[in-house]
Parts: structure tokens; sequence; C-alpha cells
């Protein structure tokens, strides 16, 4: 194993890392708006990191499609959380209060 698999391996495992705290977040958190960022967050840099391990860790990878999709998940994901919190706003959702 080379060190550029052992990084990428090391790598994908923190994405799993961050896509499992997302899912967390997503079933104990108390409201949608804390639920949505907690999802917007975690899986973006979960994403992220898994699809650059893959980069390191398969040689036939192409960077340019990795980097292209890194673009299109940072663009889309907060956007869509940000538009799942303003559509619970104007339906009037409540937020937790303790």
């Amino acid at each position: 194993m080379s060190w550029t698999e052992a990084l990428g391996t090391v790598v994908m495992f923190g994405g799993c890392f961050f896509v499992v705290v997302a899912a967390v977040g997503t079933v104990k958190l108390p409201d949608v708006y804390c639920r949505s960022h907690a999802l917007g967050k975690a899986m973006t840099l979960g994403i992220m990191l898994l699809l650059v391990g893959y980069g390191l860790r398969v040689p036939e990878a192409s960077w340019l499609k990795l980097s292209l999709v890194l673009l299109f998940q940072l663009v889309t994901i907060p956007v869509a959380s940000h538009l799942f919190c303003l559509v619970a706003y104007r339906k009037g959702v409540r937020r937790w209060t303790s």
C-alpha cells in the first residue's frame, strides 16, 4: 500500500465520520432549523472528504470530474439546506426553545 492510498483511506474515514455526524444530528436535534444546519454542514464536508479520499485511493480517477462533482456539491447542499429552512419559516414552524 502506497502513502497516497493510506492517506486516501484516512481521508475517507474522516468523510464517513462527518456523514455519521450528519445522520445523528438529523435524528437527535430538536427542530427543523437545527437539523437542517447539521445536515447541510456535515454532509458537505463529509461528501467532499469522501471524494478526495476516492481520488487519492484510485489512480485512474479523473481529478477534473471529481473537482466538478465537488463544486456541484459545494453549491447545491448549502442552498438546499437554506431553502428547506426558508420554507419551514414561511410555513410558521416554530423554533425550539428550552
